[in-house]
């Protein structure tokens, strides 16, 4: 439990919390955009997280401080209206209004929260807000929701309240985290499989220090060019309801149907989803020395075909691929800036962060900020006990 989190709930609200949530961030290890394709997608639950002490209050509003921006939001439990907060306030507001959709009678609560998630890099701050805020109200209004409802539910609140056109990807990822697995997920069929990782490599995300936005036209205007390349394809063959369902072959027959964009952006879908097969096979295996030519072709694909990159990305590629102890790398997230991840052994974690930081800043003037992460928990609620006047929960974060 984060002890900032703990003080400033007593101190803001004069009692001790009932409970404690917790909700990671996560980073896809492979498989960009391919999630709204209905494809595969290789995520990790990682141990940069949300901690919320929490109780139910008496009355219909939520109150909920943030540590890290030092402001209280709150929000109508019956309209789901924000009455005051900053513009993170509106992924609360959202999952209010998403719940009360489905005839959920809502209690409120009071909340203080802590983030170690990187906002605007890639790492799923959103999701995590959305999951934690949802199961936060499951808690303290006495209903229960499944895993997988959870998740759809915390992305109809991204679609339709926040605005953005998501796939289920990140709040799917922040919610079924177990640890030492990473998630191998069919955003068609909502099912996933749990694959083991290797002791020996950890995972380092690397922050451009460039933020990314989703809500320019450069996300869209990608959805939109993988949606047109179905509606052709499906007229030469009307089994083809998404880019999984389109075989490398296949795209390189017909290709000439499709305008340049579309084509270019179906190419990196369809090699992607091969690519998420191709790296669960190798770490199922063990195979560590194919890992560096997976994450690179993921990498020159979004670059050259998805055209998600930026100068950014592209000198923290090059900073990554050369630092010592360096497994693989590619991009994270949407793209457009961000973060990166590379895969490191544990042993060299240290000599590779030195010189990511040098390099980087050497090609952009820029200091990045690089997190070493292991696996986490999924999204959670735990009530905490009293003993001796001592508050004592369980250990929630990767081993």
């Amino acid at each position: 439990m984060n002890n900032e989190v703990l003080s400033k709930y007593e101190e803001l609200y004069h009692s001790k919390p009932t409970y404690y949530a917790y909700s990671p961030g996560r980073v896809d290890l492979m498989g960009s955009h391919t999630d709204y394709n209905h494809g595969y997608v290789v995520t990790m639950p990682v141990n940069l997280v949300i901690d919320c002490a929490f109780s139910a209050n008496d009355t219909d509003i939520i109150e909920i401080y943030s540590c890290n921006l030092k402001n209280k939001t709150k929000i109508n439990t019956k309209t789901g209206d924000i009455i005051e907060g900053g513009n993170w306030a509106k992924y609360m507001s959202a999952v209010v209004k998403v719940l009360l959709d489905e005839d959920y009678e809502l209690k409120a609560f009071s909340a203080s929260f802590c983030s170690t998630i990187p906002i605007g890099s890639g790492l799923s701050s959103s999701a995590a807000l959305e999951a934690i805020a949802m199961a936060m109200l499951a808690q303290t209004s006495g209903f229960k929701i499944d895993k997988k409802n959870m998740a759809l539910l915390s992305q109809r609140a991204e679609n339709v309240y926040v605005g953005v056109n998501c796939g289920i990807l990140d709040q799917y990822s922040v919610i079924f985290g177990e640890r030492h697995k990473v998630i191998k997920l069919d955003c068609r069929e909502l099912t996933h499989k749990q694959v083991s990782w290797p002791e020996e490599i950890m995972v380092a995300i690397c922050n451009t220090n460039k933020p990314r936005e989703l809500h320019g036209s450069e996300y869209d205007d990608r959805r939109a060019q993988c949606e047109e390349a179905v509606t052709e394809f499906a007229k030469i063959d009307s089994n083809i309801k998404a880019l999984r369902d389109v075989s490398i072959d296949f795209f390189h027959q017909h290709k000439n149907k499709l305008t340049t964009g579309a084509a270019k952006r179906a190419e990196f879908i369809i090699e992607e989803n091969n690519r998420t097969h191709e790296l669960e096979e190798a770490l199922t295996k063990g195979e560590v020395e194919k890992l560096k030519d997976i994450f690179k072709r993921s990498f020159n694909g979004a670059k050259d075909l998805f055209e998600i990159s930026n100068d950014a990305m592209e000198n923290m590629y090059k900073a990554m691929s050369s630092a010592t102890g360096v497994v693989a790398s590619r991009q994270a997230g949407a793209g457009f800036g961000g973060c990166m991840v590379s895969l490191v052994y544990k042993d060299k974690l240290e000599e590779f962060k030195k010189d990511v930081f040098d390099t980087y800043k050497k090609l952009t003037g820029i200091e990045c900020d690089i997190y070493g992460v292991k696996t986490a928990l999924g999204t959670h609620v735990e009530t905490i006990k009293s003993t001796n006047s001592k508050q004592v929960i369980k250990h929630t974060e990767s081993e």
